[in-house]
């Protein structure tokens, strides 16, 4: 992840505070203002000349940290509370725009995974789009119905199980336990349930363990020495379940392709092996999971198209209809937190900028020691950062607001943060 430093370009800088390193002249340095200043303090970007930031937030030609061209810094400077999130809604377009021009000529399903952002406006603009849903919880499949949903988890409660049954949502069935909660579902409900089984292929992402959930140590999917018996369960009951396709998920922050070909080849092999058994297959699900460049250090990463290149071929030769769950290449770069300075202090040997932002509006780098930067502005913030805000030390929810095409000022996304205590 890149940070844009943003910094009063007219204040000296004490000598104290300077940032100290081997890097070039064109990184960045953290500097700040006085706290008893009430002067307006004009806020400029710094940002890494070789940097490949070419997207929705970029530096204008007088230095300052834009968003589709508005200066973030009139922003914060209109807006009632800080922190907030900042969306660019032409962004989220570009980048649903990519995988649909990426799917082009095959039979697909784009389902955005809603954990990476569950902002109901970011939804509906992506179901408009004619995006899909993946989804993990009960509330996240109410919030998605209608838009054509995938029910993913391997801890899914008998009455979302109802809910989606009652909605004719594809469910992954993940483990013994959770078939005889779907087959409960299917009763309750009096409908049948479109199934595909989550198998988990054994692959290394080659990602952080946290988020590696395609191997043999992962909690998630059937192993396929199963494989045999799930089926026999599901040929025995054809008027609660109808077995349409299979599943995997690799992780997520995936920087090569080639991983997501090795799942491929498997599944399809798997999807041949079912087949021959009688059952029609329509679907493989090769779940989501394409990383970004957090750094921005100019790193050459997949793009959507390299990613559906590496299966289009297997994808077509047995006839298959291919769905994708991408969530943080969707909405991670569409997005920067955006903090107010409130003041400086130093232990002796290290100063602390001291900002308005906390680990209960952006938990990643605690929780996943990710690297998601330091400073006013924190970028890529769009996936996993406010979906896992909290009202930890009972602080609020930060708003969130998006530039959209049609206006010159940001437009509230939603105001989720708590009113009153």
């Amino acid at each position: 992840m890149f940070v844009s430093q943003i910094l009063p370009h007219y204040l000296p800088i004490p000598k104290s505070l300077k940032h100290h390193s081997n890097a070039s002249q064109n990184s960045f340095f953290l500097t700040t203002f006085k706290p008893s200043s009430r002067t307006t303090v004009k806020l400029r970007a710094i940002l890494f000349e070789n940097s490949l930031f070419k997207h929705c937030f970029s530096k204008s030609e007088d230095g300052y940290l834009c968003c589709e061209g508005l200066r973030v810094e009139d922003v914060m400077n209109n807006v009632e509370k800080s922190p907030f999130y900042l969306y660019s809604k032409p962004q989220i377009t570009r980048n649903f725009q990519a995988y649909r021009d990426a799917l082009e000529g095959l039979d697909s399903i784009i389902g955005y995974a809603i954990k990476a952002n569950n902002n109901l406006k970011i939804f509906e603009h992506l179901r408009k789009l004619g995006c899909g849903a993946v989804l993990v919880s009960g509330n996240e499949l109410r919030l998605a119905l209608h838009a054509g949903c995938i029910f993913n988890g391997n801890g899914k409660l008998l009455e979302e199980l109802v809910l989606a049954a009652q909605e004719g949502v594809f469910v992954n069935v993940d483990s013994e336990f959770d078939l005889d909660n779907i087959v409960s579902a299917a009763r309750i409900a009096g409908k049948k349930v479109n199934l595909l089984l989550r198998i988990n292929p054994d692959v290394d992402p080659q990602v952080h363990p946290y988020v590696a959930t395609g191997n043999k140590n992962s909690k998630f999917g059937i192993r396929n020495e199963k494989l045999q018996w799930f089926l026999d369960a599901v040929k025995a009951l054809p008027n609660e379940l109808k077995l349409v396709g299979a599943h995997c998920h690799l992780g997520s922050t995936i920087t090569k392709v080639d991983i997501f070909r090795d799942a491929a080849v498997l599944m399809v092999n798997y999807i041949d092996q079912i087949r021959a058994q009688g059952f029609k297959i329509d679907y493989l699900n090769i779940g989501g999971g394409l990383g970004i460049d957090y750094y921005h250090t100019g790193a050459v990463l997949p793009s959507p198209r390299d990613l559906i290149d590496t299966v289009r071929e297997l994808v077509l030769s047995r006839d298959l209809n291919l769905i994708i769950e991408p969530g943080r290449s969707l909405i991670a770069n569409t997005c920067c937190l955006v903090n107010r300075v409130t003041g400086v202090k130093t232990n002796g040997t290290k100063n602390f900028i001291v900002i308005d932002g906390s680990m209960a509006e952006l938990i990643r780098p605690s929780l996943y020691d990710a690297y998601q930067g330091a400073g006013l502005v924190v970028h890529d913030a769009g996936a996993y950062c406010m979906s896992m805000a909290s009202t930890y030390n009972l602080k609020m929810r930060p708003p969130e607001y998006w530039v959209e095409e049609d206006g010159p000022w940001p437009r509230s996304v939603m105001q989720r943060h708590l009113k009153t205590i």
